[in-house]
C-alpha cells in the first residue's frame, strides 16, 4: 500500500504494520490472536423453536457470501510487470544476490498468478539488477527518494521506464526511511511501501524495501515478504497518487480497510499469519494477496490458498452506520445502554470434519461493547445469534468488533461495526 500503515484508532485500538508476519510485527493490534472475549452481559436468546438456528449443510458454502471487494477507480494495472532491482554500494552483496534469485524465480512460481491474474496482471519478470556505486544515506525521506529516482533515470544510471516498470529499491541495514507529512518510520511503522512519481514520459511505479529484523524468522524472510506484498500492489495499483486502480474496499465493507491498514490487495491479507508461506517452487517466504473472486465464492480470500477447507463466521449487518464523520458503512445500530441481537452465518467451502468455535471481541480499546452468544460453535449452514451490548459511547460514536473462528489450530476473522 502507499501508506503502509493506515489503521484507524477510531474503531481499533492500535496501528498495524504491513509487510511482516503479524505474530511478531510491531504494533500488530488486530492480528489473528488479538483481543480476548469480553465477559457476557445480557444473555443471548435461547435457541428455542422460535429461533432459526439453521442446520449443517452439504452445500458449500451454505450462504451467499457478502464479502469485501477491493474496487478500482479505473486506473491501469500492469499487464507484464517488470522489476528493476536497485542495490546500493554499502549493501551486503551476499544478501542482494539472494534477493536477485528471489525476483528471478518469482514470476516462474505458481504463487504469482493466482494472486494477481483476476486484476488483469500477468507474469512478472526481473531485469538485471542495477548495482550503484554510491552508498545509501543513513536517513532519507520518501520525498528525497522520489527526486533521486527521477535524477537516476535522467542520467542513465537506471534504465528508462516503460508501461510495466517497477523500480525495486532495496536499502541496506543502517538506513532509516521516513514518509514525510504522512508520517511513519521504516521498521517501526512499516516494512515497505510503493508509490509513483510523474516523470517526463508519464507515471512511474516504484517500491522501497528497508532492511528490517524481528518481524519474521529472518531478515531475508521479512524482506521478501514485504517485497512480494509491494510487488503485488505495485502491479494491481501502480500509480496510487495519480491514477488509482485497485486501491480501496467497497463502501459496505470499508471498515476492513481501517482495520487492516489499507485497502489494496496486499493489505487485505497482511495481518493474518496464514498469509505468509514459502512455496516449494520458490523457496522464499512471500505474502498471499486478496482475491475478490475467492472471497465472493466463500473460499479463502488470500490466494493462492492451501488445500484445507476454508471456514468463517459472517455477521449479518444491515444498518447504515456512520464512520466517525467519514461516511457510512454497514453495521448494527445500538444506542448506549441498549442491546441488539444479530445473526451470524457459518460457512465453509468443504466439509471441515466438525464444528468450529467462535468468539467476539471489542477492538475499539474503549470497552464500549460486550457480547453474549446463544452458542459458541457450529459448522457450515448453521446460524448463531450474538447479542451485543452498547456499554458506553466512544469519542466517535462507533466501535469495531472482530468475530474469530477457530478449528484445528487455524483462525479466520470477520469484522463488524456498532454505531450508537
Amino acid at each position: 500500500m502507499r501508506t503502509t500503515v493506515i489503521a484507524s484508532t477510531i474503531f481499533f485500538g492500535a496501528a498495524i504494520a504491513c509487510g511482516g508476519n503479524v505474530s511478531s510485527a510491531p504494533d500488530s493490534g488486530t492480528n489473528d490472536d488479538a483481543g480476548q472475549d469480553q465477559p457476557d452481559a445480557t444473555p443471548a436468546p435461547d435457541a428455542g423453536a422460535d429461533v432459526d438456528n439453521g442446520t449443517p449443510s452439504a452445500t458449500y458454502p451454505a450462504f451467499k457470501i457478502d464479502a469485501p471487494q477491493v474496487v478500482t477507480f479505473g486506473g491501469p494495472t500492469l499487464a507484464a510487470p517488470k522489476l528493476v532491482p536497485v542495490y546500493f554500494a554499502n549493501d551486503d552483496t551476499t544478501f542482494t544476490a539472494q534477493l536477485t534469485t528471489f525476483m528471478n524465480k518469482l514470476g516462474q512460481s505458481a504463487f504469482w498468478l493466482p494472486a494477481v491474474s483476476e486484476y488483469g496482471v500477468g507474469a512478472i519478470s526481473a531485469a538485471p539488477p542495477v548495482q550503484l556505486t554510491e552508498n545509501a544515506d543513513a536517513n532519507i525521506d520518501d520525498s528525497v527518494i522520489q527526486t533521486w529516482l527521477a535524477s537516476k533515470i535522467d542520467d542513465g544510471t537506471l534504465p528508462a521506464p516503460d508501461a510495466n516498470t517497477i523500480y525495486a529499491i532495496y536499502y541496506p541495514d543502517g538506513t532509516t526511511i521516513t514518509l514525510g507529512q504522512q508520517g511513519g518510520t521504516s521498521c517501526q511503522d512499516f516494512g515497505a511501501y510503493h508509490d509513483n512519481i510523474t516523470y517526463k514520459t508519464g507515471d512511474v511505479s516504484y517500491a522501497v524495501m528497508p532492511r528490517c529484523s524481528g518481524w519474521s524468522a529472518s531478515v531475508l524472510d521479512t524482506t521478501t515478504e514485504a517485497a512480494s506484498h509491494e510487488f503485488i500492489e505495485a502491479s494491481t495499483d501502480p500509480y496510487p497518487q495519480t491514477n488509482t486502480a485497485y486501491g480501496q474496499v467497497d463502501d459496505n465493507h470499508i471498515l476492513w480497510e481501517y482495520v487492516l491498514g489499507g485497502g489494496e490487495t496486499g493489505d487485505m491479507c497482511a495481518q493474518f499469519a496464514a498469509s505468509y508461506v514459502t512455496p516449494p517452487d520458490l523457496g522464499f517466504s512471500v505474502q498471499r494477496a486478496w482475491s475478490n473472486t475467492a472471497a465472493k465464492e466463500g473460499h479463502d480470500p488470500c490466494q493462492p490458498a492451501d488445500k484445507s477447507p476454508y471456514f468463517n463466521s459472517m455477521p449479518v449487518l444491515t444498518d447504515d452506520v456512520s464512520l466517525g464523520g467519514q461516511g457510512s458503512t454497514k453495521g448494527v445500530k445500538i444506542p448506549v445502554g441498549s442491546s441488539a441481537t444479530i445473526q451470524v452465518d457459518l460457512f465453509s467451502d468443504a466439509d471441515t470434519g466438525g464444528p468450529w468455535t467462535v468468539s467476539a471481541s471489542d477492538t475499539s480499546g474503549a470497552g464500549a461493547i460486550t457480547f453474549a452468544w446463544d452458542r459458541t460453535s457450529g459448522q457450515n449452514g448453521e446460524k448463531l445469534h450474538l447479542t451485543i451490548n452498547a456499554v458506553k459511547k466512544t469519542q466517535y460514536g462507533a466501535a469495531g468488533f472482530i468475530i474469530k473462528s477457530k478449528l484445528n489450530g487455524r483462525t479466520t476473522s470477520w469484522f463488524g461495526l456498532v454505531g450508537n
